[in-house]
């Protein structure tokens, strides 16, 4: 362990040696041994252990020559203040005239140069030297001193504290170089040490700070980047590897071998003479992918970098790419469960959507607007053995067609004006091992139809701004509310595009066609209104052909959930004569239906307030309404309250202020 000395001539300034007893601590820790040194007292015999000897001032550097071997283990500390002391400085104004005061003239000298070179170039410090007379110590009434407030003159009015100095971050780096104590804790250490001083931002502490920094932030970055990263030198000979690297291949920085004979002669590959990327090597019996890149001054070799992964890195990293975009909202959230219907038409269609769900093949899925194709598509994805991949959904409608290719296929950087700079993953490139659902296939443009029949027979697209072919493995569903045979009569759909889609073709009926599994629907959408519905109702809503299928009945639904009735299209699709149809549909006419008279039912909530509730507490009308519910008696919670209402105004009820519910007069 490493022995250091703070030097001073005696014990007079105890707060003085024991601040930067605590400094040096705090940075170095138990790296070494800190001792205080008091040359009244002491003999040079006493100093033998000693490694380094720190001084306070210039001057006492030479008188150490008797107590150790050589000056050059001598070293003078500078000192500087902490930040948060100097607030109170750098808000006074311009110009103002402090008197700085400190133990000794030198040590006063020095801490105005400081203050100086910390920025306070604002202020006028003038040191108080007592044995200077200055006429301007009488005018000046601000101090500014490092905890020495009994050697302020007393004709001052205000002080300002700025503490004991602290030892600054380049006494550390001294002490560091000259004992070769570099390592990562006292690193750490003399950071979070350093953040507490004042720093000018242009002295070396600075570029130590900043130089630590650069170095951690590399190291984070290449153990973090998932690659096994090799640096050489011209020779080949490894500079730099980080920990994967290491691992794979033993390689040990510092060594001269050059890579080539660690490796063997088989492998000249490697070292090619043009860079390479994703190339492909075994060693050792491990396949490898290597990309390789020269590293220039000018025009002068200088080194080579190498990013290499492993076979199952790549596949690890597919998987995890996946999961993200999983998680990032690229996922079918519907099942079969969750499609209502139990006419023979959906659930032969549904049977049929399970079969081709265990295959691979193309689906086409047809039917008016709003019968619910992404359901169905998003139900047979998440049936299938793709369902814990991604599902990748756009609308061929909603789009220009340059956008929309870019989206489909993705782009190279540079590719076309205002393209991201870093290009852009396609989405059939984001659902690999997926599925793609092409809504509204039939409103895409011809080119576009075009690269997307050569990804259904070849699995392979480009992005644009490229040549390279991509491998992809997706699976397509389509949908369209077009009649494509018509719209391939007009020249407006490609042909083989509709037999390569068409592999599995499911047609969804309308609503008017299983107007059976429409009631169930509609309750469906009531969520916690679906006691209001009646037998009437459900007629009425039989009546209707429901041209926006699902979606208008959707519609319907939060109309009458809102309004208490259907809207008027719907009322008025009921056949004349009908002795169902409801006229002025309102929700307490609906569900008068079991109602009893108003007089039968005013003796039946009396009774129930009577029977239910005590003198101290009463009866609320949430539980007179299940009570109610229980005997068979249909009405609305709005009818309750009004009748409760009146109820109170004829004196026979009576209810107080807070939730103590309702009781008898």
């Amino acid at each position: 362990m490493k022995t250091i000395y703070i030097v001073f001539n005696n014990k007079e300034k105890i707060d003085v040696w024991s601040s930067m007893y605590d400094n040096l601590k705090a940075v170095f820790a138990d790296y070494v041994s800190v001792k205080i040194c008091f040359l009244d007292e002491t003999n040079s015999s006493d100093l033998t252990d000693g490694d380094l000897f720190l001084v306070l001032y210039r001057d006492r550097v030479y008188p150490m020559k008797k107590y150790v071997s050589s000056l050059d283990k001598v070293i003078v500390m500078s000192r500087t203040v902490q930040r948060k002391y100097l607030d109170e400085l750098y808000e006074l104004p311009e110009g103002t005239e402090l008197l700085v005061v400190n133990d000794s003239e030198e040590s006063t000298i020095q801490t105005a140069n400081n203050l100086y070179a910390l920025g306070l170039n604002h202020l006028n410090l003038v040191p108080f030297l007592p044995n200077e007379p200055n006429p301007a110590y009488g005018r000046i009434r601000i101090a500014v001193t490092p905890d020495e407030e009994d050697m302020v003159p007393p004709h001052i009015n205000r002080i300002i504290n700025i503490q004991s100095r602290c030892i600054d971050t380049n006494t550390f780096i001294t002490i560091i170089n000259k004992l070769n104590l570099n390592n990562d804790q006292i690193t750490r250490n003399l950071l979070k040490y350093t953040q507490t001083l004042a720093s000018s931002g242009t002295d070396p502490a600075r570029k130590y700070i900043t130089d630590n920094l650069k170095e951690e932030m590399l190291k984070n970055a290449f153990e973090a980047s998932g690659n096994a990263i090799l640096l050489t030198d011209a020779s080949r000979v490894p500079v730099y590897c980080n920990d994967k690297a290491a691992a794979f291949f033993n390689i040990t920085v510092g060594s001269s071998q050059c890579l080539l004979d660690r490796f063997g002669r088989g492998y000249e590959d490697i070292f090619s003479s043009e860079d390479y990327q994703n190339r492909l090597i075994r060693i050792e019996g491990s396949n490898y992918i290597f990309t390789r890149s020269t590293i220039r001054i000018v025009d002068q070799v200088i080194g080579y970098s190498f990013y290499i992964n492993t076979e199952k890195d790549l596949k690890n990293m597919e998987l995890d790419i996946n999961k993200q975009l999983i998680k990032s909202g690229l996922v079918a959230k519907y099942h079969f469960k969750d499609i209502i219907g139990h006419s023979d038409a959906m659930e032969q269609c549904i049977a049929r959507a399970k079969k081709v769900a265990l295959t691979d093949f193309t689906v086409l899925i047809s039917g008016e607007s709003g019968t619910g194709k992404e359901l169905m598509a998003q139900s047979i994805h998440n049936f299938s053995a793709r369902k814990d991949r991604p599902f990748v959904a756009i609308n061929c409608a909603a789009l220009p067609e340059s956008l929309l290719e870019s989206e489909l296929f993705g782009y190279e950087k540079g590719a076309f004006t205002g393209a991201s700079a870093q290009g852009k993953l396609g989405l059939f490139e984001q659902a690999n091992r997926g599925t793609v659902f092409l809504d509204e296939i039939g409103d895409m443009s011809l080119n576009l139809q075009a690269r997307l029949l050569r990804v259904l027979q070849e699995k392979q697209l480009m992005r644009l701004g490229s040549d390279k072919v991509i491998n992809i493995d997706v699976r397509i569903i389509a949908a369209t509310n077009r009649d494509l045979p018509e719209a391939i009569r007009r020249h407006e759909f490609r042909e083989d595009l509709y037999y390569r889609l068409c592999n599995i073709p499911i047609k969804l009926p309308p609503l008017r066609e299983r107007k059976e599994d429409i009631p169930a629907i509609f309750t469906s959408f009531l969520n916690d209104a679906d006691d209001l519905m009646t037998n009437a109702l459900f007629f009425q809503l039989k009546q209707y052909d429901w041209p926006g299928n699902i979606r208008e009945l959707k519609n319907a639904a939060d109309y009458f959930r809102t309004l208490g009735e259907l809207p008027d299209t719907v009322q008025n699709a009921a056949p004349e004569g009908s002795n169902l149809k409801i006229e002025n549909t309102s929700a307490d006419a609906m569900m008068n239906v079991d109602c009893p008279e108003d007089s039968e039912l005013n003796v039946l909530i009396l009774t129930l307030i009577r029977t239910h509730s005590t003198a101290s507490t009463g009866i609320g009308r949430t539980a007179i309404l299940q009570l109610l519910r229980e005997r068979n008696v249909r009405i609305s919670d709005n009818k309750l309250r009004l009748r409760l209402h009146e109820l109170e105004k004829q004196n026979l009820i009576y209810t107080t202020r807070g939730r103590t519910g309702f009781r008898l007069r």
